[in-house]
């Protein structure tokens, strides 16, 4: 009997990927594997040592031109697809339709991921009702961490102006400053990593203070910004990672 579903959530935004991650880790039933890149996706997808039950992408492309959904569809004929992305259907018909693509969910807000995960329970097959359970469950489990993550953010986020950007989120399971590292990295390349960070920040004393909170339900407006090589971040107490040009500080 089944009883762990692996999902894939592609998408070249590290901001939807850490808030996926911070969702679907409510769902014990759901193990979540994501990628940055439509390459990093394919080659999860194409490993026997990482069995995947599904794959919820972003409208990414290979660099040989090839979508996503399409190279997964030409790895395995039977597994769902689901497309997440922001683009109008119109936009991707017919990549989807040449994919087989299982569903169609555009990006409205961080709510859509809900969605996502009803249409995995309702479409992905199991062998007994536990994981379908635990899904039901999950799906309330997802509404209420994105309904309570979208609450404290918003409130952590008081004093960030709009030019601000999601780039990451640190979910308290490792160094806080490593977290970062890699979040910039993958926001602006590793050139934008000149420096190293304690030159920048004492990230144990940053740990010290976030952590209790980011694992606390309550999770009061703080907010702790520094200048990073060319960049300004600021890491709230929801866990936030966020990111913005240094010359656009004030």
């Amino acid at each position: 009997m089944q009883s762990q579903l692996t999902v894939l959530h592609a998408d070249d935004d590290p901001g939807m990927l850490a808030l996926s991650r911070a969702a679907f880790r409510e769902v014990e039933a759901v193990t979540l594997l994501t990628a940055e890149s439509a390459s990093e996706a394919i080659d999860i997808v194409s490993s026997p040592s990482t069995p995947v039950d599904c794959v919820v992408s972003d409208s990414l492309v290979l660099p040989n031109g090839v979508s996503l959904v399409e190279a997964v569809r030409e790895e395995n004929e039977e597994m769902p697809i689901f497309l997440f992305t922001a683009k109008d259907w119109g936009e991707v018909e017919q990549v989807a339709t040449a994919a087989g693509v299982t569903e169609y969910v555009q990006k409205a807000g961080p709510g859509d991921l809900s969605t996502v995960l009803q249409r995995v329970r309702g479409i992905v097959e199991t062998d007994g009702d536990d994981v379908d359970s635990a899904l039901k469950m999950g799906s309330s489990a997802v509404g209420a961490a994105l309904t309570e993550h979208e609450t404290a953010a918003s409130t952590a986020t008081l004093g960030l102006a709009e030019d601000w950007e999601l780039i990451g989120q640190w979910l308290g399971d490792e160094e806080l400053g490593l977290v970062i590292v890699e979040a910039v990295e993958s926001y602006a390349g590793l050139s934008a990593i000149k420096d190293p960070l304690f030159e920048s920040i004492d990230t144990d004393s940053l740990e010290s203070l976030i952590r209790p909170l980011v694992e606390n339900t309550e999770r009061p407006g703080i907010e702790v910004r520094f200048p990073y090589g060319e960049l300004q971040l600021a890491v709230t107490s929801s866990g936030d990672i966020l990111a913005r040009p240094l010359d656009e500080a004030t």
